[in-house]
């Protein structure tokens, strides 16, 4: 489990940034480690730790996961309740 390690870019332009920590916050009990890093143009997430049988398809639900999270917030602020 150690030895697993995912990197994740996210496009801000795409992703919003609280999003991206609401995942992280979602999938906390899944990974050891979960690092942030945010640039100006994107966010890199890396997710250490995870139990291996997850494979790839733990950073397809992270990424899923945080698209939720920005629908979300972009349609609370469309209909005029900020987040």
């Amino acid at each position: 489990m150690a030895d697993t390690e995912l990197v994740l870019t996210f496009d801000r332009s795409l992703y919003r940034p609280e999003a991206i920590s609401a995942a992280v916050e979602a999938y906390e009990g899944y990974a050891q480690a979960i690092e942030v890093s945010e640039g100006v143009e994107d966010t890199t997430v890396t997710l250490r730790g995870f139990d291996a049988r997850y494979g790839s398809l733990i950073g397809d639900s992270f990424a899923n996961h945080a698209l939720f999270e920005t629908i979300i917030r972009a349609r609370q602020v469309v209909g005029g309740v900020a987040v």
